[in-house]
């Protein structure tokens, strides 16, 4: 249960599997609405195991913003393809078509901003779980 109205731990976000296939994947939701009351962004962690690559998709009312902690890997926007690396900030546009990729080696570690929010509600309609909740 969240204790501050200001702070989430990371054994309190709402947590899941992101839709990739073959490997790990994680996300979690740490500030939202449902979490601190923040009503124009979300912003979650995400981290892929090495070589994942999610789904091509598109966020048609959203802007979206990736800024990676640790990793390595590729981002296709609009068939442009971005290699990336730790440091490094992405922006995707709303309607923009993308599909990212995590590099060989090690884990892709990186925080997603949505504005305003909108696929971190898809997510958590999902079935995602706390992991405080007692699952992986």
């Amino acid at each position: 249960m969240i204790q501050s109205k200001y702070l989430v731990r990371p054994g309190e976000a709402v947590s899941g599997p992101l839709p990739v296939s073959g490997g790990h994947s994680l996300f979690r939701i740490l500030l939202d609405d449902q979490t601190v009351g923040a009503r124009k962004f979300a912003l979650l962690f995400n981290e892929f195991g090495p070589g994942l690559t999610s789904a091509a998709h598109k966020h048609d009312g959203e802007e979206h913003a990736f800024y990676i902690l640790s990793g390595s890997g590729r981002i296709v926007i609009e068939g442009e393809t971005i290699p990336f690396g730790e440091g490094d900030a992405i922006f995707v546009p709303p309607g923009a078509m993308h599909q990212i990729s995590s590099g060989p080696g090690k884990p892709l570690k990186y925080i997603v901003i949505y504005s305003p929010p909108g696929p971190n509600v898809a997510l958590r309609e999902k079935g995602a779980y706390g992991l405080a909740g007692g699952k992986p």
